[in-house]
């Protein structure tokens, strides 16, 4: 079986995988990376295994309780499905952070924890054009970015390219394994560290210089806000195709009193909605879906057992996205989508209510 050929049955075991739904898995170890950041590595049991197969890039969710409360978080695998016999995930600590410390701090080998099946739409995939793979990771934002750049000198004859940009020589995530992977491809990876503390922040010029050669890649980036968008400013202002510009970010969730309130908000708006019906195109299908005054897009197709993809469910992930092709539809909470990406059309299932009766959605193949 050629390298396309086994990403390509995986990605069709993921589609006829059952409806997600949250799993306690066992802990099987947890590995100090860095002096703020752990890997925690679960032992998936034999009988939900099909459910947890994914594509490199892709994240988890993770319910873990705090004060009295069931919190919800994502953290991309770090792990590749082509390279690694369990799933890891890496946690940096975040000042304030209330699961980032809980799990830096207090997770053992042996704990049970609440994990949805994979998810995600930031992934390398059979479908994915030639050329030279570029990948920007920033801080903690290297776990998908390393995920996919084992995959893909694993399962593809591509030549990869990591820009990975950190505080400081201390920071570095993966520095071993990154240093030995290296080491066995020399012909066709690149490692470009990019410290704050030696060489400023990355810049435009920079990206510029980094990317020559690679004309016609592909891109993956993730990180930080900043870092993000002076990588993707830069490829889009050198030309590159914004298909070929994959991005990740990660949020912090918003503030208790903050989600509220855009909740109430998107209600209100939507108290004036004639929406009796919308289509949902989901897997190829068009469905037409009743709809119910104040549902968001996702309760309504749930409500009807339409599988559609779906994580956090909170407008933080991005595992919902879907295309707005025609009609007027409010997005209440959104801790994902750029502005490029809400000019486009795109909006989020979780935090959508539709306002018209022509409302039409799609979601991404």
């Amino acid at each position: 079986m050629s390298s396309s050929e086994a990403i390509a049955v995986q990605e069709v075991a993921q589609e006829s995988a059952p409806k997600q739904r949250y799993h306690r898995l066992e802990v099987a170890a947890v590995i100090e990376e860095t002096h703020d950041s752990k890997s925690v590595v679960f032992s998936i049991p034999e009988e939900v295994r099909e459910q947890f197969e994914y594509l490199p890039g892709q994240f988890l969710t993770l319910k873990v309780p705090y004060e009295g409360k069931q919190l919800t978080r994502c953290y991309s695998l770090a792990s590749s499905p082509h390279v690694d016999p369990e799933h890891k995930v890496t946690i940096k600590r975040v000042d304030g952070g209330r699961i980032s410390n809980w799990i830096n701090d207090g997770v053992k080998a042996g704990d049970l924890i609440e994990v949805m099946p994979p998810a995600g739409l930031f992934h390398l995939t059979s479908k994915t054009p030639p050329g030279d793979i570029v990948l920007f990771g920033g801080g903690s934002g290297i776990t998908p970015v390393f995920s996919i750049l084992k995959s893909a000198l694993k399962t593809t004859d591509r030549k990869v390219k990591l820009i990975y940009a950190n505080r400081d020589d201390q920071s570095v995530i993966f520095k071993d394994e990154m240093k030995a992977i290296a080491a066995e491809n020399i012909d066709r990876l690149e490692v470009v560290h990019i410290l704050d503390s030696v060489h400023g922040f990355l810049t435009q010029p920079m990206v510029k210089q980094l990317v020559e050669g690679h004309e016609n890649g592909e891109y993956f980036i993730c990180g930080p806000g900043p870092f993000m968008d002076t990588v993707e400013s830069s490829l889009i202002g050198l030309g590159e195709p914004r298909e070929r510009i994959h991005t990740e970010r990660f949020v912090s969730p918003p503030d208790p009193d903050q989600a509220e309130a855009a909740a109430k908000e998107a209600k209100a708006a939507a108290e004036g909605s004639i929406t009796t019906q919308f289509v949902a195109e989901l897997d190829g299908e068009v469905h037409e879906v009743a709809y119910e005054k104040g549902d968001t897009l996702l309760q309504a197709m749930q409500k009807v057992d339409l599988d559609a993809p779906a994580s956090c469910e909170e407008g933080m992930c991005g595992a919902c996205m879907c295309m707005v092709e025609s009609g007027e539809t409010q997005l209440g909470l959104n801790e994902v989508l750029s502005e490029a990406e809400l000019e486009e059309g795109w909006t989020l299932a979780c935090q959508s209510r539709p306002l018209s009766n022509d409302v039409k959605v799609k979601f991404p193949d």
